[in-house]
């Protein structure tokens, strides 16, 4: 079967490394780096496959393997490595190459490549945010005012930005992010689905099997079930539950949804700028969640400011990027929830819910080109893998028949 060759590939692959410190190119592909992985007992390619693959410049077939998204930076192949040829960061550029391929702005590949490019669209879109909410901005009221308060001290936070404006907004953020992800996940599918195998053929995608597998890669990805195979230690965990990588990870992922889910519900069935008292159910699980996903934050960025071993002594401007901006909307999100219960309306207030408000915004815009988008298409790529090893039903039903 022929193969279309690319062959700057590598040198494509490696500007979205580290600092541009990846030295893959000194990979022989020995197999320590299989031999040392816990993820591949099922692929004795697992990862060298995509190593070879980038050095002989198959692009097409790259973007397609599930091998791409099976790696979660445990790091023990970099370790181990005779070349330090550091697998580990290839696998994350490979990924984010990827991303960057799937998608039809170009602007990802810009913000994997670029630290002055990121800053520049998040002070762009900053000031952006800013002045269109400005645009329907209130007054400040800085001291008792009897129109403002209601219920348990409320700011009305919502007088100074119509809350409206503001969820108007967002609902059209979500409409358009959400259809420029879409054009990756479309390119994504049609990649990975339009591979063939050794055989020249292509997988059946069963029907029956789609949904199945779709609820196998969302509670995989919840559960952090492949996640938890990179961190078994024998005999004995190196590390107490509350710090080892995959849950730290999960408290991330765990407690944003929680925050995403709590301004979900507060959206459908609250008034916009109505007073709730602090034991409003959907106040407690933004309270939690911002909790949860903070103290997951302050481990990862931990443990980057200190460097001390893989995968973190290494960290992508990508990684620093995205941390930083969801520390700042999850600090913001918390300091909100305390604002509205404050006895008068504060500067510091109004600050807090506004910086709120754009950070979130950036968040949302920022989805399809960040290190964020790993988490949508990880899930994808799983659940489309898992249903191309779906048999097709007749012959299913020839073994049903047989055993």
């Amino acid at each position: 079967m022929a193969h279309a060759i690319d062959v700057a590939l590598l040198e494509k692959i490696k500007k979205h490394g580290a600092d541009g410190t990846l030295n893959v190119s000194a990979c022989f592909n020995c197999g320590n780096c299989t031999a040392v992985c816990p993820l591949a007992e099922d692929s004795a390619g697992f990862p060298r496959r995509i190593i070879r693959m980038a050095q002989v410049g198959m692009e097409k077939e790259l973007l397609a393997q599930e091998d791409l998204w099976r790696c979660y930076a445990c790091g023990e192949c970099t370790k181990t490595c005779p070349r330090e040829a550091d697998p580990m960061q290839f696998m994350a550029a490979a990924r984010s190459y990827a991303i960057s391929r799937y998608d039809a702005t170009g602007l990802s590949g810009l913000m994997y490549r670029s630290p002055v490019f990121n800053i520049i669209v998040f002070l762009v879109l900053s000031g952006f945010f800013s002045l269109l909410l400005l645009r329907r901005k209130g007054e400040m009221a800085m001291g008792s005012n009897g129109n403002l308060f209601s219920g348990y001290g409320s700011t009305q936070l919502f007088r100074f930005i119509p809350g409206e404006w503001v969820h108007g907004i967002g609902i059209a953020l979500f409409i358009v992010i959400g259809l420029t992800l879409a054009f990756g996940v479309v390119s994504m599918v049609a990649r990975v689905m339009g591979r063939k195998n050794q055989a020249g053929e292509r997988p059946p995608y069963p029907i029956a099997a789609l949904i199945p597998s779709i609820w196998s890669a969302i509670v995989d990805a919840l559960n952090h079930d492949r996640f938890r195979q990179c961190d078994k230690d024998e005999p004995a965990p190196s590390e107490p539950l509350h710090l080892r990588a995959w849950f730290v990870h999960g408290t991330i992922m765990w407690g944003f949804l929680a925050m995403l889910l709590a301004t979900t519900l507060d959206y459908l069935f609250k008034p916009i700028g109505s007073p709730v008292p602090p034991w409003y159910p959907m106040r407690i699980l933004g309270l939690v969640g911002g909790l949860v996903c903070l103290y997951g934050l302050s481990i990862a960025i931990g443990r980057r400011i200190q460097a001390k071993e893989t995968p973190y002594d290494k960290s992508s401007f990508g990684d620093w990027f995205f941390l930083v901006l969801l520390t700042a909307t999850v600090l913001t999100g918390l300091g909100t929830l305390i604002v509205v219960y404050m006895p008068h309306p504060t500067l510091f207030g109004y600050v807090t819910f506004m910086s709120h408000i754009v950070l979130a915004m950036d968040l949302i815009v920022l989805l399809p080109l960040t290190k964020f988008a790993h988490v949508v298409y990880r899930t994808l790529a799983l659940a489309l893998h898992e249903w191309a090893k779906a048999p097709a039903p007749e012959t299913a039903a020839a073994v049903a028949t047989h055993s």
